[in-house]
């Protein structure tokens, strides 16, 4: 299994995770991730469907190891990151830091590892 692939489990595993903690538990999850500011439940629970239906994308990604969709798993993230970092300029939302660094942890794993294996990947 390319190394690539193996990088979207940490995606796949926190997509799933806080997706399901956001739609079951919204104000314990926030409180966790160091949300600064309240928020309504409902709209948390919303952003953890959005994220339980990405995680099913990553996790059929991984198990049908379409090697197309590794760099649109990038070229996906890459945008979140920047429009998420604009999110906590705007409001200084501590819940925004934790964001930032789980999401910028993906997206150089999974980017080192594309890189690494790019001739390889494309090669196949």
């Amino acid at each position: 299994m390319p190394k690539t692939r193996r990088s979207l489990f940490f995606v796949a595993a926190y997509l799933l995770a806080t997706g399901l903690a956001m739609l079951l538990a919204p104000q314990l999850t926030l409180r966790l991730m160091f949300a600064s500011h309240e928020y309504p439940d409902a709209f948390v629970q919303m952003a953890g469907v959005l994220m339980l239906g990405l995680g099913i994308v990553v996790i059929n990604v991984i198990l049908y190891g379409n090697r197309d969709f590794y760099r649109a798993t990038l070229v996906a993230r890459i945008p979140m990151w920047i429009c998420i970092l604009g999110l906590y300029l705007q409001t200084r939302e501590n819940f925004f830091i934790v964001v930032l660094c789980v999401l910028g942890t993906g997206i150089v794993v999974t980017g080192s590892c594309y890189l690494s294996e790019r001739g390889k990947i494309d090669a196949a």
